[in-house]
Parts: structure tokens; sequence; C-alpha cells
């Protein structure tokens, strides 16, 4: 993971590999799901059935969904007297009007503390952070690793509380 990382940095092509999204959401769900018991999140988690397979470096693609879920879980652990949710979604969008480029749109969706709407534009900044002890490292990387795929990251807020992280992968149906 760490070479894939400074391959990255380096602005060296990801490796590539035919991949089903879903699976790796399984796989990631898989590694924090200790960390959602002990918080006491109730995951819901809504795979669209039949999706078509990405080309995509699968480590990092991962290190995306984790950063994005283990980011919803820190935040909903600072809300002490609600539910704490987490939903992850999967569909598949075509859209004629962007030159046909298909994709696959995956959501992250807490009940946490939510987003400050002045700030949501500042995110995805390298050192910028919304936690004390954060880095301001973890949104900049998963964003660039979303770019270098050909697709998009965005953050707004749930409502009525929490936020909201989906991205954006193409779809190439010629392979």
């Amino acid at each position: 993971m760490i070479g894939r990382i400074r391959a990255l940095i380096k602005k060296a092509p990801p490796q590539k590999d035919r991949l089903s999204i879903n699976d790796a959401i399984r796989d990631v769900l898989e590694l924090v799901r200790a960390e959602t018991l002990k918080n006491d999140v109730l995951v819901r988690v809504e795979l669209a059935p039949g999706l078509p397979m990405i080309d995509g470096d699968r480590v990092q693609l991962q290190q995306v969904l984790l950063n994005l879920i283990v980011n919803a879980i820190e935040s909903m652990s600072g809300v002490a007297d609600a539910v704490r949710h987490l939903k992850i979604s999967t569909r598949y969008v075509h859209d004629p009007d962007s030159g046909g480029q298909d994709s696959i749109h995956v959501e992250v969706r807490d009940s946490g503390q939510g987003l400050d709407p002045a700030r949501v534009d500042r995110l995805f900044e390298t050192f910028y952070s919304t936690k004390a002890s954060g880095m301001g490292m973890g949104l900049a990387i998963c964003r660039s690793i979303i770019e270098v795929h050909g697709g998009t990251l965005t953050a707004s807020a749930n409502e009525p509380r929490g936020a909201v992280f989906q991205f954006t992968l193409p779809v190439d149906l010629t392979t």
C-alpha cells in the first residue's frame, strides 16, 4: 500500500486491473467490522447488482474507501446521543450528456458531526484538517487517487446531520 501511495505522489500511473467495485467495498467493510461494532455504528450497504467491471488499482481504491469509512466512523464517535448510521451504496449512471461516458457512483453517507458549509471546499486541500490531530493528507490523497482513475470525489452535508462523500469512476464498456 505504501509503495502504491509513493507511486501516486511521484505521478506514476496506477496498476490498473479489471475489478468489481462492489467486491472492493465488501473487502474494506470486512476490515472495519470491528471498528463499526466497537463504535455502535449501524451499517447499511446498498450495492447495485450487476455493475460492470472497472479498470482500477484495487489497493488505491480500497485505500480511498477505507479512509472515507474510517473518517465517517470517527465523526460519528463524537455524536453521543443519537443512532450512528453509515450507508454505503453504489449505482450505475448512464449519462448521454457526458459524451457517452458511463460511470459508477459510490456514496459513503454518515450521521456524524457533519461538515461546515463554509469550509467544504477546503476539505481536499493538502494539510487542511477538521480533526485536532489530523495531518490533512487523507482526503487530498483520496481525491488524487480518484482523479488518476478518471473520476471525481465530492463532499456535501447529509440531512439532518452528517456528511456525504461520493466518488465516480468511469466505466469502459468496450473492454
